[in-house]
């Protein structure tokens, strides 16, 4: 469903048929064959575009009826006939050629009826030749009209056609058609048309005659008209049609909503394909609300303007769609939470809450469609994109997707006064690069957390590995003794008795090499797989005729992967061929180890049992043996660990800066759009952002980390006050985390409580060693990471300019002198859908109008919705849609409701708008008085 507002159209407003007197191509005469050739007509304006076009043949309509019906009778490519408001619209019209002298294009209302085109021909005294003619014949000037505004003034006696037709002279450079020149100063100045023509493209106007179309030639009264540039397409082969097209926007297909897009030509006219904002919220739908009831309203892609008397729900429509969209989440401060917030909360708890009701939002992001529906019961947000179905989406994931940036009234006026709606204010138009921002930072705080448990396993290992060497010198050093001091035994027995760890160690290496011998042969099969998956992708990739150009780089590659997979192949091979190892007499090579060992097992038991005398110490041997086997097997076991761990410390330091600089990107991204504020500010506001200057956040986790030391708070707030006015906080912040970690990782009963660890940083900046002796007794490796991943916060720095050159702090500047700043740098902004509530509240009068002048541009730039009472905004400023609200029960004004929707070009919206808004009737008044009239 599209919106009820004003959209622009493709247009080409000087299109011929074959009754014009220059047509080149075959000139049909029956009914059937000229209905052939209007389809034919629909078919090329299709291709090329157009989404409009006027049928102005010279002083004649008889092609007209023919190309109506051709639209009408449109199919789409399954057949099936076009909606109405697909249907190539069609403008009746014709070309003039008048006593002025100047030639003019009239056109009608797109549903003009045919059978007042007779009416309005003889209305000029026009003698159209037969229908049955080829041609139209030869045109005679109308030579009694004499002025464009004698024109209006005959035409306007007739009630059937007052109101239902525009003019548009030709204002071409030279020629004796056009109405610019000398001598027709006076009947342009006192003509009461909005808009001109020219044949051809806009740049033919001439220097000229740009200056008098654009109000700047004071002998044509400074009157500015809007220029349309057209195709003049009088050929079969429709060669010349829509080659100089104009955009024109309207809600209804109406002379008048052409008029009133030359009223406000720099927003409803352009020349070329305009830009229009590409995050657009497409639609609000409320499933029922004790308020409003049911709400469904359509929204502009541009500027919507929402309109009514007080308390009829316009702010209650807006406060919906921002909570819908989960702007600004609740926040926990309390009683010190914004009141428009708590306004918030407790208008969907009473309004929505109690109905079950449910808030469906649907918008468009370069072309994709997306809809969201949020519970009031649960708050819980559901998202649909595309053709995909609804599933669970998290309100920082839906802002992620759809930042907004949105006002309640005046509370723009709060921004100076909370730090919160300041950043606000810059973090928004950057959500979306935020938002992966924090992902890749909270994705680097994982990785940082596991690379920390990384190295303290290392650090581990190697004070395991330490112990284990003293154990080993230990045990072999008794193993020796008690050998020499045993004596009598045979030289066999000897023998056996001293090759027992030998054996031992052998069977456990023998077990090691079998587990990791399937360990490498499953990694190399795991390759395998691994590299044939990558040589089919780079196969395709390699035969696609678009990547010719990296064709070498493609084969090398698959060479490589050829090659690798050939090694992997041959591992498995190999590890396969070893674990079927034979001996030389064809036994099975592990088999025959475990025989042998049984065997010398049973010879070493017979050796030791054979002397009673020294059974006792035999045993001890054997069992310092069995415990020097397991040492030995426990280190190699540890420094195989260890060699795992080996660049753990460097991956971690890798990793940290890494975060350090995620932290910084972040600034640089708040950075760079304080430059673009500043110069969208034209100047008016100064900002920027001090990175790492707040140390709330790390001065309450610090706190956290040494709860119960006894250090005092003061003590701790002094530490970051100093390190924060430090010229390089961040260094001051590294050397306060590594004399921490220090402290967190010292083991005074190994290392002595007198023997602490060094902290300069710590000592410089005043802690005594009783402090911190006091701290290592609380903080520990899990405190001291949270810590190490908290960062200082960015802080921004808004100014205002009070005179040339000179600044303020911005909460310095009165709430008017803010808000109007504030406004005119968020029109000024490119940036997600903007949504203020009542913006005027703040502003004055006089610069209501600047900012009229603002939304032309801005509402290409961005999507621009506003609750209002001042009609400036809405009609000068051109809304597209206009919604207006109106109490459900007049009598006492109680509850409300959507009366209506549309574009200033309506009737009905033009009185609305005059009926309950503040000068509604002088801002019209003030559109008309712009352009001289």
């Amino acid at each position: 469903m599209t919106d009820m507002g004003a959209h622009f159209h493709k247009c080409d407003f000087q299109v011929h048929s074959p009754r014009d007197g220059r047509w080149t191509g075959s000139k049909p005469v029956t009914p059937e064959d000229r209905l052939a050739y209007a389809k034919a007509l629909v078919a090329a304006c299709r291709e090329k575009g157009l989404q409009a076009i006027a049928v102005t043949d010279h002083h004649d309509m008889a092609f007209v009826s023919y190309v109506r019906q051709a639209a009408r009778e449109e199919r789409d490519v399954d057949g099936n006939l076009l909606p109405a408001e697909r249907q190539i619209v069609v403008f009746p019209g014709m070309e003039l050629t008048l006593g002025v002298p100047c030639q003019a294009i009239i056109i009608f209302d797109a549903d003009f009826p045919e059978d007042m085109f007779t009416l309005a021909m003889t209305a000029m005294t026009i003698v159209q030749a037969a229908a049955s003619e080829a041609s139209n014949g030869n045109v005679t000037r109308l030579d009694h009209i004499q002025s464009l505004l004698a024109l209006k003034t005959d035409l306007d006696r007739h009630t059937y056609l007052k109101g239902k037709y525009t003019v548009f002279p030709n204002v071409s450079d030279g020629g004796t058609a056009t109405l610019l020149r000398s001598g027709n100063q006076g009947k342009y100045v006192e003509m009461p048309w909005v808009g001109g023509y020219v044949d051809g493209p806009v740049d033919r106007l001439g220097t000229g005659n740009k200056q008098i179309t654009s109000g700047r030639n004071g002998a044509y009264g400074n009157k500015r008209i809007a220029v349309l540039q057209t195709s003049d397409s009088r050929r079969e082969d429709h060669e010349h049609l829509g080659q100089h097209s104009t955009w024109i926007k309207w809600a209804i297909p109406t002379a008048e909503a052409l008029r009133q897009a030359c009223l406000a030509q720099e927003s409803r006219i352009s020349h070329v394909e305009p830009v229009l904002p590409q995050r657009v919220i497409e639609s609000l739908s409320v499933s029922n609300s004790g308020f409003l009831g049911p709400v469904d309203v359509e929204l502009s892609s541009q500027y919507t303007a929402l309109i009514g008397g007080r308390g009829t729900g316009k702010s209650t429509i807006l406060e919906y769609l921002r909570w819908g969209l989960c702007d600004q989440p609740p926040t926990d401060a309390g009683e010190d939470a914004p009141r428009y917030e708590k306004r918030r909360d407790q208008l969907v708890a009473d309004t929505l809450k109690a109905l079950k009701a449910k808030v469906d939002i649907k918008f468009r992001i370069n072309g994709v469609s997306h809809h969201a529906r949020r519970d009031s019961e649960t708050g819980k947000v559901m998202l649909k994109v595309g053709d995909e179905e609804f599933r669970p989406c998290s309100e920082a994931e839906l802002r992620g997707i759809l930042p907004i940036q949105a006002y309640s009234q005046k509370q723009l006026s709060d921004v100076s006064v909370r730090l919160d709606e300041l950043f606000r204010f810059i973090t928004t138009p950057v959500q979306e690069q935020l938002e992966r921002n924090r992902q890749q930072i909270q994705q680097s705080a994982d990785q940082i957390r596991a690379l920390y448990a990384n190295k303290l396993r290392k650090r581990s290992i190697e004070r395991e590995i330490q112990r284990g060497q003293l154990t080993i010198s230990s045990l072999t050093q008794q193993v020796a003794s008690l050998r020499s001091s045993i004596s009598g035994l045979s030289q066999e027995d000897q023998d056996v008795i001293s090759k027992s760890q030998l054996y031992t160690e052998a069977d456990q290496n023998a077990t090691a090499w079998r587990r990791s011998l399937s360990e490498i042969e499953s990694i190399a099969t795991q390759l395998t797989q691994k590299i044939a998956g990558a040589a089919e992708k780079a196969k395709y990739l390699c035969e696609h005729d678009e990547l010719s150009a990296v064709s070498n780089l493609c084969t090398s590659f698959q060479g490589f992967l050829h090659g690798a997979q050939d090694h992997a192949r041959a591992i498995v091979s190999s590890a396969g061929t070893l674990k079927a190892a034979k001996t030389a007499s064809g036994a099975d090579a592990w088999e025959d180890w475990q025989a042998r060992l049984k065997d010398f097992r049973a010879r070493y038991e017979a050796a030791i049992s054979k002397d009673s005398a020294h059974a006792q110490k035999l045993q001890q041997i054997a069992g310092l043996e069995t415990r020097l086997v397991e040492a030995n097997a426990s280190i190699a076991s540890a420094q195989e660990a260890l060699n795992e761990l080996l660049t753990a410390e460097a991956a971690l330091d890798a990793e940290r800066q890494r975060w350090r600089d995620l932290i910084a990107a972040r600034a640089g991204i708040l950075s760079g759009e304080c430059s673009k504020l500043t110069a969208a500010s034209e100047g008016i506001i100064r900002a920027e952002v001090r990175q790492a200057a707040d140390g709330a956040s790390f001065a309450e986790r610090l706190r956290e980390a040494v709860q119960g030391s006894g250090v005092t708070r003061a003590k701790l707030d002094g530490l970051i006050e100093r390190m924060l006015h430090e010229d390089d906080r961040q260094r001051s912040l590294e050397g306060v985390l590594e004399d921490l970690e220090a402290l967190a990782n010292f083991d005074s009963a190994q290392q002595g409580n007198e023997q602490l660890p060094a902290t300069p940083t710590l000592s410089r900046y005043g802690l005594t060693a009783n402090e911190l002796r006091k701290i290592t007794a609380v903080l520990n490796s899990d405190r001291w990471l949270q810590l190490a991943l908290t960062p200082l916060a960015e802080v921004p720095v808004f100014q205002y300019r009070s005179r040339e050159g000179e600044y303020i702090p911005f909460k310095n500047a009165s709430a008017g002198q803010q808000a109007t700043a504030l406004l005119k740098t968020l029109l000024n902004q490119e940036g997600p859908p903007l949504i203020i509530d009542q913006p005027e509240e703040d502003l004055d009068n006089p610069v209501i109008l600047e900012i009229v002048s603002q939304l032309w541009t801005a509402k290409s730039r961005r999507q621009i919705i506003f609750a209002s009472h001042n009609a400036n905004l809405v009609v000068n400023g051109d809304a597209e849609l206009v919604v207006w609200c109106d109490y459900r029960t007049t009598a006492d004004q109680s509850g409300g409701k959507i009366a209506g929707q549309g574009a200033i070009d309506v009737h009905s919206i033009r009185d609305a708008i005059k009926q309950v808004m503040e000068g509604g009737e002088d801002a019209f008044n003030l559109r008309m008085r712009k352009y001289g009239f």
